[in-house]
């Protein structure tokens, strides 16, 4: 064998060897650095878990028990709503130990939780139709659930709650008018049952029951607050329950009601003409068993709607005026005069028909005063110039011209003035609008709709059916909507129109 050369190495040149290199001490420390970003993404994904589910803890809203003789059905995911809007879920429906009573716990919801207080009053809505009750038709076919009303929500907090077993009573909104009626029985009436005026609905009954000597059946009810100012002294009032058949010389006649005023009964109301002062709540009034064929004929014009009666009662009154002259007849002198109204103006003027102020050229010089506010005043001496008009008929007479007279000293303290801010010298008489005749008492402020006036040039003619009175002649006109003056009434034997005010001239 021939020996290796000893130029030839051992081992081979080709042969790849892979040297591993020792890192140095600042790519360990590099290397450690970057580590660090790993733990990042899951303390991360902790707190996002912790956020989502301290939100959903805020957002669970509180849980109640509610505790009821009979479950009527109810379980869990049935809804707990007030005025139609879902605002809790049933959890969960379980008997209490004595296996007496059925515990509701509802999980209420965070923007609602304030009914979990003192006095609020749940119960659960099912069919019920009963003598006095017609309620919760929309769960024959549908889910059953629990309606609530809440209580003052300055009260204490409370969690666990004694269910009612049926409604509660019906309670009178805020404001409304509380009557009592007489009358000799019953008569198919039920609690719930509706007061209408012209057929439209304005209060209902609270409850009945026997008076305290037993001689008669007292019904408490409520009117509306936006319709209390029908309700005069002169009112009547009238049983409509179920139905009637009449038999005469005519035929048959049936007077049936609505199936809901078959069940619960209903009573009519009406108010003349001449209806009288408002009433207050605790007023009483007798309830006949029909009405007289007058009162289906009554049509009064009464201002209506919350706040009415105060609005008015911040109107200024106008003020009786009268003017008297004397005249010479047949060698006599005979005493004459005109009286009407006229009203006070903040700027110590007094704005009336010219006819108020004005005497005939008959009358016999100096003799013409005018009488207002316990004063007797001289054209000559107690007013000033000059006198504007602020409204005419544009016709041949100036007598129902709006003028204003400017006092030359002021009227009594006591009198009440109106604001000349409150006049509007505008009037677009193209578009009749609703208004109201103030008296000088608030009650016998006279209430007319747009529809019953008709343009007639630069005035407004009332309709005839209104039946306004010549005593009311001269009354101020105020816009229903603002309260602000528009004109002047005119009232005789014949008609009624209100001259409108204008620009002054």
């Amino acid at each position: 064998m021939n020996a290796p050369s000893s130029s030839e190495s051992t081992t081979p040149s080709n042969l790849d060897v892979d040297i591993v290199s020792i890192p140095t001490p600042l790519e360990i420390a590099s290397w450690r650095a970057s580590q660090h970003w790993i733990w990042i993404l899951p303390v991360g994904c902790a707190l996002l878990s912790i956020g989502f589910f301290w939100a959903a803890w805020m957002e669970r809203g509180v849980e109640i028990d509610i505790e009821f003789n009979d479950g009527h059905g109810i379980k869990p995911e049935d809804r707990l709503k007030h005025k139609g809007i879902e605002i809790g879920v049933v959890e969960k429906v379980e008997l209490d130990r004595e296996l007496s009573k059925v515990i509701v716990k509802v999980r209420v919801a965070e923007h609602a939780k304030n009914v979990a207080r003192e006095g609020s009053r749940f119960w659960i809505v099912r069919p019920q139709i009963t003598p006095g009750t017609i309620a919760g038709l929309e769960t024959i076919l549908g889910a059953k659930f629990l309606a609530m009303e809440p209580g003052s929500p300055d009260a204490p907090i409370k969690l666990r709650f004694t269910g009612l077993e049926n409604p509660p009573a019906n309670i009178p909104p805020t404001g409304s008018l509380e009557l009592t009626l007489d009358s000799a029985t019953r008569r198919g009436l039920a609690p719930g049952a509706p007061i209408q005026f012209r057929g439209y609905q304005i209060g209902k009954v609270i409850d009945l029951g026997l008076s305290s000597d037993a001689r008669s059946v007292q019904t408490r009810c409520w009117i509306a607050p936006e319709y209390r100012d029908l309700v005069r002294t002169e009112s009547k009032f009238w049983n409509r329950s179920g139905w009637r058949v009449d038999v005469g010389l005519t035929g048959l006649e049936i007077d049936a009601e609505t199936i809901p005023q078959l069940i619960t009964g209903g009573i009519e109301m009406a108010t003349p003409e001449d209806s009288g002062d408002v009433v207050n709540t605790g007023h009483r009034f007798l309830l006949h068993e029909r009405p007289e064929s007058d009162w289906l004929k009554w049509t009064p014009s009464i201002g209506f709607g919350v706040g009415r009666s105060e609005q008015l009662g911040r109107v200024p009154p106008p003020q009786r005026i009268a003017l008297r002259w004397q005249e010479r007849s047949f060698g006599f002198r005979t005493q004459q005069q005109q009286v009407g109204w006229c009203l006070p103006i903040d700027d110590q003027s007094l704005l009336c028909f010219r006819e108020q102020a004005f005497a005939p050229n008959s009358a016999l010089a100096g003799t013409p005063s005018i009488e207002v506010a316990g004063q007797s005043l001289r054209m000559d001496v107690d007013f000033r110039e000059p006198v504007s008009t602020l409204g005419g008929m544009e016709d041949s007479s100036d007598r129902f011209d709006v003028i204003r007279l400017p006092l030359k000293n002021p009227l009594p303290k006591e009198i009440p003035l109106w604001p000349m801010s409150r006049v509007q010298s505008e009037v677009n008489s193209a578009k009749t609008q609703n208004v109201i005749v103030i008296q000088d008492r608030v009650q016998g402020s006279v209430y007319i709709d747009a529809s019953r006036l008709s343009i007639d040039g630069n005035r407004w003619r009332v309709d005839s059916s209104i039946g306004l009175g010549t005593d009311l002649h001269g009354l101020p006109v105020i816009e229903a909507e603002t309260s602000n003056l528009i004109g002047l009434l005119v009232s005789s034997k014949s008609e009624a129109f209100v001259s409108l005010l204008t620009s002054p001239r």
